[in-house]
């Protein structure tokens, strides 16, 4: 698997990352050494700042979690980055407000508590094994350095052991819990009838007086939408991907494998003792000493790390770091791993970081990948860019030909491109290309509607769209032929509905005359049920009709009534009998899910007005 791994990082695309990557390292170290640089603050809290990095890298993982959950369906270009960034920015405010409430309480959270939950993290593990060198690639990934990524994960346990705290403060009174009994517990016996909607569609008839006066009394709503057609060119990177010559496959591979990641490589591991804030030098200086008189001792060195390393990441698998070229870890600690022969241990090397205590446990040669082996991503990354380079040239072409052309034919027969024509398209949008926000905010800009032309439309750096227009509809008045369909559709459903409630009204009069529901069903045709001790939410009686067969009074049975529900349905029902709730009678295991729920309630809203008050007595200045 971590050949896999391996593999999986050795195209051209990632080699450039890792270029930055390393040149950020050089600039600013590695690891746990990585500090902070220039203010980028994008807000203040209580006197903490929120930086920049840290809301992009919050909207980030917004967006992952999005495509995760959308899958094949995730389309970026609906993402507005701006509306996700803003809902990171304010989850970070809450989220500081909540460390600093932690803070002020003292709660903390062990070196040695955090080192094991990374250990346990399944993103950080290779069959089942905490890996140092996935568990650095994942964090630099992941924009985390070792120091941000413990940080991270001490805010997060000391928050949660607040928000513990805090809903553990919440219960229920044995006043409350008997209230919630009665209401909850609380049966009802009932009869009733379904009336469906449609049971007077075939006897109803909208004449056309109904629909003409309709139509005169809302003739405002009758207006058409504003609409355009188009004609269209779109030109798509994938379009012009052509073959790549053998020869340019060849000089590829030639500076693909001559590549640092080829080079000779240490596995290293090492004990990394950092002076604590109110640590004496002697102290310090002391720890040092004994982490090299252990090793002396003949002490194994995965064991004296595990025990008295402070590098949480490392420390629980041995103080192993993965494999190093030469260009991974600061100067000094590469200058000493160069000069150790394997399973020696270095005298005490000191970077930003504190002192480390550094062994080789392996070298290895890195083979580079075959010409055959690396054929399909070269092919498929120079033919991406080549075509990328034949696209952006079409475009420049399209945008000289289509500034003096009386339409788009002479472009597209100069440049080889078909012309597409639309069907009518409203500010709603149509379908494929013809439905990007950017198309449809150009379809209908004064230099489309007026002069007939749009700019080439940059949809993405591998799509553009030129448009011309053919045809503009104004928004107008629409006539009553063009709408009489849509007046029936509507004076029917209303007639229904009146023909229902008419209906409805006449089965309430014959049951307070003395006739049964069961009588006026089978008179009527209609579906009919009793439910006998039924509680809220049971499946005795149908969703829908719940809330208004519960919602009338216990007292003065039986109680009867007629209610359309959304669906247009209708119920005639009869409550008969009422049994008040009470807890003594409750199943214990329905009992203890109603309190569940109702303390679940409970303690959401605790959660909401605690952090409505963090923010109402906060001191919080945003500067974006």
């Amino acid at each position: 698997m971590l050949q896999d791994i391996r593999n999986s990082t050795q195209g051209p695309v990632f080699k450039v990352i890792v270029g930055l990557i390393v040149l950020s390292f050089a600039l600013f170290g590695v690891e746990s050494i990585l500090l902070g640089g220039s203010d980028d603050s994008v807000a203040v809290v209580n006197g903490d700042k929120i930086r920049s990095v840290e809301v992009q890298q919050a909207a980030n993982r917004q967006k992952q979690q999005i495509a995760a959950m959308l899958g094949e369906n995730f389309d970026p270009s609906v993402i507005d980055d701006a509306q996700l960034s803003a809902r990171a920015l304010d989850g970070l405010v809450g989220n500081k407000l909540q460390q600093q409430w932690a803070e002020s309480l003292g709660l903390t959270a062990s070196d040695a508590q955090l080192g094991a939950q990374v250990a346990e993290i399944p993103a950080f593990q290779i069959d089942g094994k905490f890996s140092a060198e996935l568990y650095k690639q994942s964090l630099a990934a992941a924009g985390f350095t070792p120091l941000t990524f413990r940080e991270a994960l001490r805010v997060d346990e000391i928050v949660k052991q607040l928000n513990g705290g805090l809903l553990a403060s919440e219960f229920m009174t044995s006043t409350e819990s008997q209230a919630l009994a009665q209401v909850n517990g609380e049966m009802r016996s009932v009869r009733y009838a379904t009336v469906v909607r449609d049971r007077f569609q075939d006897s109803l008839e909208i004449t056309q007086d109904q629909v003409q006066a309709y139509y005169d009394l809302n003739s405002s709503q009758f207006v058409s939408e504003e609409a355009v057609v188009l004609d269209y060119i779109t030109l798509r990177a994938a379009d012009f991907v052509e073959p790549v010559a053998e020869a340019d496959l060849r000089a590829a591979y030639e500076q693909e494998i001559s590549s640092y990641a080829y080079q000779d490589e240490a596995r290293v591991s090492h004990i990394l003792l950092i002076q604590g804030d109110d640590e004496s030098a002697e102290f310090y200086a002391q720890r040092v000493q004994l982490a090299q008189a252990a090793l002396r001792d003949g002490e194994d060195f995965s064991v004296v790390a595990e025990r008295l390393s402070d590098d949480i990441g490392s420390s629980s698998n041995g103080g192993d770091l993965g494999y190093t070229a030469g260009d991974v870890f600061p100067a000094e600690m590469e200058a000493a791993i160069e000069n150790l022969t394997a399973n020696e241990v270095s005298d005490p090397v000191v970077t930003e970081a504190g002192t480390h205590l550094i062994t080789v446990t392996d070298r290895r040669s890195s083979a580079p990948p075959s010409f055959a082996e690396m054929r399909l991503e070269l092919e498929a990354t120079l033919g991406q860019a080549d075509a990328q380079r034949r696209l952006v040239s079409q475009v420049e072409s399209l945008k000289d030909l289509a500034y003096t052309a009386a339409d788009l034919q002479e472009p597209a027969q100069t440049l080889g491109l078909e012309v597409l024509r639309s069907a009518p398209i409203t500010r709603r949008g149509g379908n494929g290309v013809l439905g990007d926000d950017r198309v449809i905010t150009a379809a209908f800009s004064d230099l489309v509607i007026q002069e007939g032309w749009s700019e080439v439309i940059e949809i993405s750096e591998n799509e553009f769209v030129a448009l011309k227009l053919v045809k503009h509809e104004p928004s107008a008045p629409q006539s009553l032929d063009q709408v009489s369909d849509r007046i029936v559709t509507v004076l029917t459903a209303q007639a229904e509905q009146d023909a229902l409630q008419v209906f409805g009204n006449e089965l309430l009069e014959e049951l307070a005359a003395g006739r049964t529901v069961e009588e006026l069903a089978q008179e009527h045709s209609l579906d009919w049920q009793v439910a006998l001790q039924a509680r809220r939410a049971s499946g005795d009686i149908p969703r829908e009709w719940q809330a208004d067969i519960f919602a009338e009074p216990s007292s003065d049975l039986p109680r009867r009534n007629f209610v359309v529900a959304g669906s247009g349905d209708a119920l005639l029902y009869e409550v008969f009998a009422v049994q008040v709730g009470d807890q003594k009678t409750l199943p214990e295991n329905l009992f203890s899910a109603m309190k569940g729920r109702q303390l679940r309630g409970l303690q959401t809203s605790l959660q909401r007005g605690a952090s409505e008050t963090l923010r109402n007595n906060a001191d919080i200045e945003i500067y974006q």
